[in-house]
């Protein structure tokens, strides 16, 4: 997917946002698996005891994978409420500036100038929230990341068990093919999700 530069930051925040939804759902969708994984390793007793060290394992990643989802869609959000309150922001502070220029008044043009101040202070504070963001966004993605690593050793883990577990077998095989999937699909976004990052890092250097 090529990323269009001329977007402003915050329609890139909200773009990012809809991706982590998404990947928020994948790793749901692996919390299902996880489940029935579980369930089925009850099930078949010694048959696929050395399932169940695993799905508890699985149970534990996705829950870490779907909190820190939340918490990077939480900040992408918040990055773009910042972003289109700076664009406002700037957008006053560029209207009390042609003002200023025009007026020949100087008791208007220092009643202009004093509103000038703060609104300058407003963007940096914006400007340095949002670059806050970015590098919360980055060490989040970085733990996701971690956790889709650990969860391919786990397929690989349960497609070994699962050969092991008779009439079980297909259904776990199943299972760790829905796991892989999940696992590429949301390894697949945060590599866009990266990509978005990475502009969204860029545009806030050059303002």
């Amino acid at each position: 997917m090529n990323i269009q530069v001329e977007q402003p930051s915050f329609v890139l925040a909200a773009i990012l946002a809809g991706r982590l939804y998404r990947m928020l759902e994948t790793a749901r969708s692996m919390n299902i698996s996880s489940s029935n994984a579980k369930g089925i390793s009850i099930r078949g007793g010694d048959k696929t005891a050395g399932f169940k060290p695993i799905t508890d394992f699985i149970s534990e990643m996705v829950k870490d994978t779907i909190d820190i989802s939340s918490r990077i869609n939480s900040t992408a959000l918040n990055f773009s409420i910042t972003a289109v309150n700076e664009k406002r922001a700037v957008s006053a502070l560029n209207s009390f500036n042609r003002a200023k220029s025009r007026t020949e008044d100087q008791a208007r043009a220092a009643s202009l100038q004093n509103r000038l101040s703060p609104l300058q202070e407003k963007i940096q504070a914006y400007r340095e929230q949002q670059c806050n963001y970015c590098k919360n966004l980055q060490v989040l993605f970085d733990d996701v990341t971690q956790r889709i690593r650990a969860a391919r050793i786990i397929v690989t883990n349960s497609r070994t068990e699962a050969s092991r577990a008779g009439e079980y077998q297909a259904n776990l095989f199943s299972i760790a093919d829905d796991l892989e999937y999940c696992s590429q699909r949301i390894a697949d976004e945060i590599k866009i999700c990266k990509q978005h990052l990475e502009e969204l890092t860029k545009m806030i250097g050059r303002t």
